[in-house]
């Protein structure tokens, strides 16, 4: 099972990137992957960065209305996650994005945990 299947990561402009992550995260977080961690990225033709993920306690005060694009299949794994995010970050750098920075995503559902997701360069191993 590929992962264009599953979760198309794509990305045109900054807020399209961050659309597309909110949507990502969201349903790894539905689907019950474990996002309490970091994921490091190395690449030949991209900056390395370092995906780190936080579970918040949730706010629902600040709740934001749930994502509506793009279309994210229901049922993303860990696995599934990791490779979209991968594209995500290549494709969103592709179009000239750089990272060094973090967002916070809010959940509709005030049972749910909020998010944040800190994207970093890192320096090229040598």
């Amino acid at each position: 099972m590929s992962q264009a299947n599953h979760i198309p990561a794509w990305a045109a402009s900054p807020e399209e990137f961050e659309r597309t992550l909110e949507v990502l995260v969201s349903t790894a977080r539905d689907n019950d992957v474990e996002l309490d961690r970091s994921w490091t990225f190395r690449h030949e033709k991209h900056d390395d960065v370092m995906v780190e993920i936080t579970s918040l306690a949730p706010r629902p005060e600040l709740a934001e209305p749930t994502p509506s694009q793009p279309s994210v299949s229901e049922e993303a794994t860990a696995a599934d996650f990791k490779l979209a995010l991968d594209e995500l970050l290549m494709k969103g750098q592709d179009e000239g994005m750089t990272f060094d920075r973090s967002w916070t995503f809010r959940d509709s559902n005030p049972d749910s945990n909020d998010t944040m997701v800190e994207i970093s360069r890192l320096a090229k191993s040598t």
